[in-house]
């Protein structure tokens, strides 16, 4: 709804502009002035998109009010009304950006023409600024992910100069959840949820689509209960759209600068979901909770600890190994035989993993363990296996690096497959998906989801530059469900449409304009 603001010391002339004005088919919300002195006031406590004034009033003239409105609020159409012995205040009037003059008497069908031209040029220049508002945004999410990932210096200037206000919301952000999803979540349901999310949550945020299975929250309040509201978050999606997300909330940030370093520890976070699937929340610097370690069963651990020997995941296992360690340290209800026998079994399970240690070996290692008096020294020839398998490991011709190889290569050749989760792809070199992270950020310096978007994108920029093919069908080529996400994610990682990038356009040409 439009707001109207009539100005005219004859209350007569009012009332008749108004009759005229609810004669149209849109709805206006109508706000009146006795003169121009009176109008500024009512400028200053209100919002306005249409002065209607009268040229002759006291205090201050229509053209006085005009000349001012236009200095302070340029976004105000102005109308002016006047009788035919003022014609010449026409000329003049042009000058303070007057959009239209009418004559008085006004004619009903002239009236109503001017205010068709008020409202179309009023929608034209909103849909305008929405299309240069949505560029830049475009642009600011672009500089921002390349921001996040390299850290670089020009991503960081490019950045700046998107946000030389001090109000943008990325000055002002406080905090940052990263979300993550198995399934690509965040391709196939981003234009629904994001809406219903801010409904949800009350407060103000700025959303990030990283990759089909990653996502970035900004939040700018300071004092909010974040562990919370990432909880909130968890229950939205899960009982919205039935999808299990898992999220990391960061330290408290002061703006954008900061989130690279923030960004890497979150990932590193986000890495022990696949060992932890039932905790869903990680917060950043926050203590993890021995105690909840402590009651865990041994099944659990055991199992866990059992697929890390398989997946050869040593930097897990050591993790899982101090959890179990923790826990019989603390508690004290355990027979000696029994405990003897877990970590012996750990041990078995160790040397299968290398024959070349023999029978023998591994026998005595065993009955060493059986005479040990303290629970330190049994819990040191454990971590000792478990260096000699890390040992082991590292002197295989390849290491992880051939499966990373593997992986890298199976990316190249099947990018347009759907299906390239961490899970997938960890199971085709035998890894667990956790560990494969770990190893894959190690060698390349990005994660796989990452891996997996710039290849994509890389192909779809050769494809675009090199073929005439229409763009839904690079979408398809390139392993994308759906042609609108290709195009918002083409843009968010080039920071130019898929059309521009074809005509040869760049983000930072396309910067130099709108900034």
């Amino acid at each position: 709804m439009l707001t109207v603001l009539i100005v005219d010391d004859e209350k007569l002339e009012r009332n008749g502009i108004k009759f005229l004005l609810k004669r149209e088919e849109e709805e206006f919300r109508i706000i009146e002035a006795v003169n121009g002195k009176d109008a500024v006031g009512k400028l200053a406590s209100d919002h306005v998109d249409i002065l209607l004034s009268d040229v002759k009033m006291p205090y201050m003239n229509g053209l006085e009010l005009s000349g001012y409105v236009k200095e302070h609020y340029p976004d105000v159409e102005i109308v002016i009304f006047s009788g035919y012995n003022e014609f010449s205040y026409a000329r003049e009037a042009l000058r303070y950006g007057v959009v239209d003059y009418v004559l008085k008497p006004v004619d009903p069908d002239e009236f109503h023409r001017t205010m068709e031209r008020v409202r179309r040029h009023i929608a034209e220049r909103r849909k305008k600024e929405e299309e240069q508002g949505r560029q830049e945004d475009y642009l600011k999410k672009y500089f921002l992910q390349e921001w996040i990932y390299t850290g670089s210096k020009k991503s960081k200037e490019n950045l700046a100069a998107l946000t030389a206000d001090p109000g943008d919301i990325l000055n002002r952000c406080t905090r940052m959840i990263l979300a993550g999803a198995a399934s690509a979540f965040f391709e196939t349901e981003e234009d629904h949820f994001t809406g219903d999310l801010r409904e949800r949550l009350q407060r103000e945020m700025y959303y990030v689509n990283l990759n089909s299975n990653e996502s970035l929250f900004l939040f700018t309040e300071k004092y909010a209960d974040y562990g919370e509201l990432a909880n909130s978050l968890y229950q939205f999606f899960y009982r919205q759209y039935d999808c299990e997300c898992y999220f990391a909330v960061s330290r408290p940030l002061e703006g954008w600068r900061e989130l690279p370093e923030e960004f890497r520890q979150l990932e590193s976070l986000m890495s022990g979901q696949f060992y932890q699937p039932d905790k869903h929340i990680m917060q950043n610097g926050q203590p993890e909770n021995m105690a909840g370690k402590v009651t865990e069963p041994d099944s659990e651990l055991t199992e866990q600890i059992s697929k890390d020997i398989q997946y050869k995941d040593v930097i897990h296992l050591r993790q899982d190994f101090q959890r179990l360690e923790q826990k019989y340290r603390q508690e004290k209800t355990y027979s000696e035989m029994y405990v003897k026998f877990v970590f012996s079994g750990i041990v078995k399970e160790i040397y299968e993993q290398f024959p070349e240690a023999g029978e023998k070996e591994l026998a005595k290692k065993v009955d060493k363990m059986y005479r040990c008096r303290q629970i330190g020294d049994l819990l040191d020839i454990v971590s000792e296996s478990i260096t000699e398998l890390e040992r082991y490991l590292k002197e295989q011709k390849g290491g992880s690096r051939k499966e990373v190889v593997q992986v890298k290569n199976y990316i190249l050749h099947h990018y347009n497959e759907n299906n390239l989760s961490p899970e997938n792809l960890a199971a085709k070199v035998y890894l667990s998906p956790g560990y494969l992270s770990t190893v894959f950020k190690e060698e390349t310096g990005v994660t796989m989801n990452r891996f997996v978007r710039e290849v994509r994108m890389n192909k779809a920029r050769e494809l675009l530059e090199n073929t005439n093919m229409k763009i839904s069908g690079i979408s398809e080529k390139v392993g994308f469900s759906s042609s609108t996400y290709f195009c918002r994610s083409f843009r968010e990682f080039f920071g130019v449409s898929p059309e521009s990038c074809r005509k040869g356009q760049t983000a930072d040409e396309t910067n130099r304009q709108e900034v």
